[in-house]
């Protein structure tokens, strides 16, 4: 978010999923971190709400 100079508290940000013609899957999100899928999915748990 630092890199975003527009982002504010409350802005909605789209972890894993579609947000108008961009998709990130669970796959993409994981490569960028350094682990793997199963890893990542389970650590997000009951931390975030899914709409």
């Amino acid at each position: 978010m630092t890199d975003l100079p527009d982002a504010k508290s409350g802005d909605i940000a789209v972890i894993i999923g579609t947000s108008g013609q961009h998709e990130i899957t669970a796959y993409d999100l994981a490569e960028a971190s350094g682990t793997i899928t199963n890893e990542l999915l389970s650590r997000l748990g009951s931390r975030l709400n899914r709409l």
